[in-house]
């Protein structure tokens, strides 16, 4: 049987604030890095074969 997971605690005080900033610092990916994403998972996608 499986352990329950504990719930994950607030965050409050200084970790809030650096994770709000943190947050705020986030950048969205550029279209240079989406087609390198996608061109090297379909890469690997190809080299997949799993026998069942």
């Amino acid at each position: 049987m499986a352990t329950p997971i504990a719930p994950t605690p607030e965050l409050t005080g200084k970790a809030a604030k650096e994770f709000l900033k943190e947050l705020a610092e986030c950048r969205k990916a550029s279209s240079e890095e989406k087609a390198r994403i996608k061109a090297n998972a379909q890469w690997v996608g190809e080299r997949m074969d799993f026998d069942f």
